[in-house]
């Protein structure tokens, strides 16, 4: 929350009663009701942060301010034939293909649509009352992710860019510049961090879930290692001859079910696309299946 005015909340939280409650007893302690919020930024369009967003704005009246490209996620717009589409060429069977839909489907009744909003690029800045909001657009977790920086206060609300002890996902959806095509989230990702690294400065990085995060410097360094390990375990599988994505998430993600197939299978898909790019491994097109192949060391 930015407890000045206009009051603003950053992110809503998932559509359930118990976050609907948690919301109101935190305004409450503040001396405030969510009919005193009137204004909703939204970090990107993923359930647990834009669930609530749309009931906000019923009973407050505030404004919704959400990322242009994170459009088809805060409409529930997919397009499941792509998707489909993309994991047959991965390697998933039918079963696992129809498994995935419906798991990533199930999660709508988190969140209600978004009808109306204000669509953010970055760039913009909202002003308050001595005080204001920088957005910049933080791609990778989503297409439209978006970061919100206070200077007046030092802090920087990273929604799911940043988080202090998980490392996050970057999630592999259509891409909304290439419909059609895959959203290269990973190779996005590390633009994204490396943008941080001129921006984020000596900011408080506020996350969108657990502690926040004081020194960017430091933890860059620790997203670089962690990154770097799940890069390794790709070339080592890979040194063992072309693969499927589904033939790495067997070997990565051995015990992985339901919804989590679909996070393994993008996490590796959007590795594997970085490394198209940073031509260190080649995508293989066959008639069923697309593979891929390190590349020598230069």
């Amino acid at each position: 929350m930015i407890l000045r005015d206009p009051i603003t909340l950053v992110d809503s939280g998932p559509l359930t009663r118990e976050a609907w409650e948690v919301l109101g007893a935190g305004l409450k302690g503040f001396g405030l009701a969510i009919s005193d919020v009137k204004r909703v930024l939204l970090t990107h369009g993923h359930h647990d942060h834009y669930g609530l967003a749309e009931k906000v704005a019923d009973a407050s009246g505030a404004m919704l301010f959400g990322g242009r490209l994170d459009r088809k996620n805060f409409r529930q717009e997919r397009s499941r034939k792509l998707l489909l589409h993309d994991m047959s060429r991965s390697g998933f069977g039918l079963v696992s293909r129809l498994a995935v839909v419906a798991a990533v489907a199930g999660v709508d009744h988190f969140a209600k649509p978004l009808e109306n909003w204000d669509e953010l690029s970055g760039g913009e800045t909202l002003e308050g009352d001595d005080w204001s909001v920088v957005v910049r657009s933080t791609p990778g977790h989503t297409p439209g992710s978006l970061t919100f920086e206070i200077p007046e206060a030092g802090v920087l609300f990273t929604g799911d860019t940043v988080l202090k002890e998980i490392t996050p996902n970057a999630v592999v959806d259509e891409d909304p510049e290439e419909p059609g095509h895959p959203f290269r989230s990973v190779t996005r990702y590390f633009e994204t961090l490396d943008a941080l690294d001129l921006s984020a400065g000596n900011a408080t990085l506020l996350t969108g879930h657990g502690a926040p995060v004081l020194d960017w410097v430091a933890h860059r360094k620790t997203l670089d290692r962690r990154y770097g390990l799940r890069i390794g375990q790709i070339e080592r599988e890979l040194a063992k001859g072309p693969a499927t994505v589904r033939d790495l998430v067997a070997a990565i993600f051995p015990r992985v079910k339901t919804l989590n197939v679909f996070l393994a299978y993008s996490e590796i898909l959007g590795f594997l696309m970085y490394l198209v790019d940073a031509e260190r491994v080649e995508k293989l097109v066959e008639r069923t299946r697309d593979r891929y192949r390190l590349l020598p060391a230069a």
